[in-house]
Parts: C-alpha cells; sequence; structure tokens
C-alpha cells in the first residue's frame, strides 16, 4: 500500500512539472496578444544609421522571438535590390519598413516572394495605407481579435496579408508548442531494423 501511495505521490508531481511547462506556453501566448507593431506614423522619419536600423527592427522583432537582423544581412538586401539603397548611409522610413516586413516574414517565405507580395498589395495602395492595414491585422491577429473590416486596400490584398500573417503566427505556435511538449517528454529513438 505505501509503494503504490508513493507511485501516486511522484505521478502528481510529474503531472505538476507536465503542467508548468504548458503554463509556460500560455504565459509565451498570453504575451504575444500584448505585443503591438508601430504604425507609420509612429516610425521614425529622420534619416537613420544601419545600426539604428537593426536596432529597430530587431527591438519589434525580439517581442515575437523572432531572429534578429544584421547589418550584414542589410547590406545583402540592398545589394540584391530587395529593398532601395540608402541614400548618404540613411535609410527613410520606407526602407525601415521593408525590412520589417522581411524580418517578420523571412521564415516563411522567400525574399522574392517577400518582395513581390510587398509590389503586389501596394499596386493600387499607398504603401503607408498598406503596411497600416498590415500593422491592423496583425495586431488583431496577435491580440486573439476578430480583423477589423477594411475599405481601403482591396479585398485581394487584404486577404493576401491576412494568410501571410496566420502562416507566420501558426508557425511560431506550433515551434512554441513543440518545445513546451518536448520539455515534458521526448519520444523514444527509431530503432534501426
Amino acid at each position: 500500500m505505501i509503494l503504490r501511495i508513493s507511485r501516486l505521490g511522484l505521478r502528481r508531481k510529474k503531472v505538476g512539472k507536465d503542467m508548468d511547462k504548458l503554463e509556460e506556453y500560455q504565459r509565451w501566448q498570453n504575451n504575444l496578444a500584448r505585443v503591438r507593431f508601430p504604425r507609420w506614423k509612429e516610425l521614425p522619419t529622420l534619416g537613420l544609421y544601419v545600426d539604428q536600423v537593426v536596432a529597430i527592427v530587431n527591438e519589434q522583432l525580439s517581442h515575437l522571438g523572432i531572429e534578429p537582423l544584421t547589418k550584414s544581412m542589410v547590406n545583402n538586401y540592398v545589394k540584391k535590390k530587395v529593398i532601395q539603397a540608402p541614400i548618404k548611409k540613411k535609410y527613410a522610413v520606407n526602407q525601415l519598413v521593408d525590412l520589417l516586413l522581411i524580418g517578420l516574414l523571412k521564415s516563411n517565405f522567400s525574399l522574392d516572394d517577400i518582395r513581390a507580395g510587398i509590389a503586389q498589395v501596394t499596386i493600387n495602395s499607398y504603401p503607408q495605407a498598406a503596411y497600416d492595414r498590415f500593422v491592423e491585422i496583425l495586431n488583431a491577429l496577435l491580440a486573439g481579435k476578430e480583423i477589423p473590416s477594411d475599405n481601403v486596400i482591396n479585398p485581394q490584398s487584404d486577404r493576401l496579408m491576412t494568410l501571410a500573417l496566420k502562416s507566420v503566427l501558426s508557425r511560431m505556435h506550433a515551434a512554441q508548442l513543440l518545445n513546451a511538449m518536448q520539455k515534458i517528454a521526448q519520444p523514444a529513438p527509431l530503432e534501426e531494423k
């Protein structure tokens, strides 16, 4: 009987630790719900040097747990014409926006696809309006709220932005949940035949 009670106690402790790991995932979700990406008018409008641009982009990406951009990456994006070259080594707000989008989307999409998506969405909309709508969708998805309707951006562009953001956030959620589950239990290794 004593042996049975001690096993039950061990099982309860293990279940408690397992719940702690899943609570870490829940805390991550709750923190994610508080993240807010800045709108265009909230971004610095003065010319910024590459160090400043990287710092601003990485501050936003870090809230989402996304790998930071480096100066080398930014320089490569300029060389590959993914973003416009700086003028007198200073970056404008539109380049900062492009880097925010690239940083957020690069884990799911190629640079060519990101650039094509930005170009497609801005065919009929000003970059500021398109970016602000992107941020509006992102912030709603992060908060777990319904995406507000919009009559400024065409419905196909709106849908494209929503699907792209949902794919990025789904990937982030899956990675975090897998990490929490792996802390709880490791699967048995596959046996060779």
